[in-house]
């Protein structure tokens, strides 16, 4: 079987290349003219109707993040009390425009804007949105020399403390999405003073331990994770930016018949597309926005998740992490120790954030309020899925709706759900 796989994942890899290379070769009558393939987060939100802010916080470390802020819906709250803030965080080499590509009435962050919600979209250290620093310069092998790890530290804090501050809030609800959920659960169960300015961890496609991806994934950390130890040793440590993607959408490289069908393919091994939930007729915005950048150190701490089936820090090796941890081996996280309340919405046909994986997750959490597996859904679909607003958006908005009108009393209700 892991022979299988490894002939799956080069196979993969030698067709996207020649589509990348090649793409002239196919004829082509149309070419891809969708504008939201070149749009920044900003534009797409001015393009859908809505008020954009664009804010800039400084981590601890020096890196300066740009979060953008879509302060009220397309018709303006006039109450001059502060608004309920909502976090949206993105997943592993994604950014802010995860939350906003579709439609008004499809894209999260648009129906909790016209929710009367204020809405924040966080960008995290290396994606196309979050490439400053206070003193070094994306060039420098030092700018990439973070993991997740680092994320939930600084990146996490910052973001969550700004909004506050400048929203007037004292709490968040806070929506993660793969990633995103990784560094909540990480940061808020250590970061006790964190957590409390969480209402409510709304956490897709929920990520604590990989240990039980797809057997392609697996198979693939066991190869490239040597393969990339040795190459970050000596190029920079930047890797997924989203240049090699624009190449699959620019000239209607997606745009075929046959190089759509094969674009696709990729995304649903690599990304947890969903051909029976996504528009494909989008796939080529998806990706173009897709591979927003991050470092080569997190993709190998995923890789040691993976081979380890363990949430733990970044592990240097026996000598280095005594002398960076004060012990032999990476200290473990403990997901007990979060004390916010949390809902997990899980899909059963997800390849990065598997059942088993979320099921294990499940039972560590001592103040789980709800949980849903959605049946036929991958990872994708959290974010663009066909039915996502029905099935999970409306759930969303109504659980934090219940919760403001409730004041703090959410606890006291019967919300667990494993149907």
């Amino acid at each position: 079987m892991a022979v299988r796989s490894m002939t799956n994942f080069f196979c993969l890899v030698s067709v996207l290349l020649p589509l990348l290379s090649c793409a002239s070769l196919e004829t082509q009558e149309k070419e891809v003219e969708d504008p939201d393939l070149y749009r920044t987060a900003t534009e797409l939100i001015k393009d859908r109707g809505y008020p954009v802010e664009n804010h800039f916080v400084t981590t601890q470390d020096g890196f300066i993040l740009n979060m953008q802020r879509i302060p009220h819906g397309r018709k303006k709250n006039r109450s001059p009390s502060p608004k309920p803030v909502v976090f949206l965080q993105h997943g592993f080499t994604m950014d802010s425009t995860n939350w906003i590509l579709n439609g008004r009435s499809e894209s999260l962050a648009y129906l909790l804007a016209d929710r009367g919600f204020d809405v924040w979209l966080g960008n995290i250290r290396g994606n196309r949105y979050s490439q400053k620093h206070v003193k070094l310069d994306p060039s420098d092998q030092e700018f990439w020399d973070w993991s997740w790890q680092e994320m939930a530290k600084y990146d996490l804090p910052a973001m969550i403390n700004y909004a506050l501050n400048v929203s007037g809030q004292a709490q968040l609800f806070y929506v993660g999405h793969s990633q995103g959920t990784l560094i909540g659960f990480t940061g808020f169960s250590s970061n006790s003073q964190l957590a409390s300015k969480v209402k409510m961890f709304f956490a897709l496609a929920p990520v604590y331990t990989v240990g039980y991806v797809s057997e392609l994934i697996r198979t693939a950390a066991y190869a490239l994770y040597p393969v990339l130890h040795v190459y970050q040793s000596y190029r920079s440590g930047k890797m997924l930016t989203n240049n090699l993607v624009h190449k699959l959408t620019e000239k209607s490289v997606c745009g075929g018949e046959f190089s759509e069908k094969i674009c696709y393919d990729v995304g649903e091994e690599l990304f947890g597309f969903d051909s029976a939930n996504i528009n494909m007729s989008r796939v080529p915005v998806i990706l173009s926005h897709w591979g927003s950048g991050t470092s080569y150190k997190n993709l190998i701490h995923f890789g040691q998740m993976v081979l380890s089936k363990k949430c733990a820090k970044y592990d240097y090796g026996f000598f280095s992490n005594y002398r960076t941890y004060g012990q032999l081996e990476a200290p473990e996280y403990h997901v007990e120790d979060m004390k916010t309340p949390a809902a997990l919405f899980s899909g059963s046909n997800d390849k990065l954030a598997s059942p088993t994986d979320v099921r294990l997750l499940k039972d560590r959490i001592t103040n789980l309020k709800y949980f849903k597996e959605i049946q036929g859904w991958n990872h994708a679909d959290f974010l663009f899925g066909n039915n996502a607003p029905e099935l999970l958006y409306s759930k969303l908005i109504n659980m934090m709706e219940t919760d403001l009108t409730l004041g703090t009393k959410l606890a006291e209700f019967e919300l667990f759900d494993d149907k």
